[in-house]
């Protein structure tokens, strides 16, 4: 018998043919398409480190932003250009140091103390009157002096640099001292008669030095008369003896009776 062919392999290679086209046809549109588009390297990272929890790094800690320098330092006023910023709060005092500049001059700030009569030697017009003055008032006042005869613009910048001691009061001494008048107990001393004396040059040549009088006014009103010897302080060292001052005392040195 003739061998028998099979009608329906004809019928199978056709469909076959058909997938094969369907396939190839939706690979070509998948390449096409904007969504296939292909996924850049950071996205892949990234993507990786969200399948790796481990591997995500850990947030940096937060660092506060460093405090503005203070306007006083040199190199903060070297900066500075306007004088609205300036410290109008804070009055200036004996011994204050400032830093001082003309932005004009394109100078670096120079140092100037204020003086024991409160004034500073500032450059060009010599003294001014500082002690009182907060530093945004003493820079328009030396302004207003510098434009009157050497700028016709002056932007003036002074800082406080460094704050002298303050005095604890006055007191006053007369007599037979060789510097009399009203003085400033200084800062954070003890400050005795003896030291009071000295400050005002001395004993004179008739001062009775066995009867220094102290006297000092008391919360009543009244007036309370301390007697020194200050002789036997400064010859034999009996600080025992030595009167500290305070604020508002007057001493008086008398002279002696019989100058010989």
């Amino acid at each position: 018998m003739p061998p028998t062919t099979s009608r329906r392999a004809p019928e199978w290679s056709a469909r076959l043919a058909a997938v094969v086209f369907c396939l190839s046809a939706a690979t070509v549109a998948a390449q096409n398409s904007p969504l296939a588009a292909p996924v850049p390297p950071s996205a892949r990272a990234a993507a990786s480190q969200v399948q790796n929890p481990a591997a995500v790094p850990k947030a940096l800690p937060v660092t506060p932003s460093r405090a503005p320098e203070s306007l006083g330092t040199a190199a903060t006023v070297s900066a500075t250009v306007s004088m609205d910023v300036l410290d109008s709060n804070r009055a200036l005092a004996r011994g204050d140091v400032l830093n001082f500049r003309i932005v004009e001059d394109k100078d670096p700030p120079v140092a100037l103390r204020i003086n024991d009569a409160g004034n500073i030697e500032a450059p060009y017009i010599g003294t001014v009157s500082a002690a009182g003055k907060t530093p945004r008032e003493l820079a328009f006042a030396v302004k207003s002096m510098l434009e009157r005869d050497y700028y016709h613009n002056a932007s003036v910048i002074i800082s406080l640099d460094t704050a002298g001691e303050r005095s604890a009061g006055l007191f006053y001494i007369t007599g037979a001292v060789n510097g009399g008048g009203p003085m400033e107990i200084p800062f954070n001393e003890k400050f005795t008669v003896s030291k009071a004396i000295l400050r005002a040059g001395g004993f004179a040549e008739f001062a009775n030095e066995r009867k220094v009088m102290v006297q000092r006014p008391k919360p009543d009103g009244s007036t309370e008369t301390i007697t020194v010897n200050v002789k036997e302080v400064i010859e034999k060292g009996r600080q025992d003896l030595d009167l500290e001052v305070l604020p508002n005392d007057l001493i008086r040195v008398p002279e002696r009776l019989i100058n010989f």
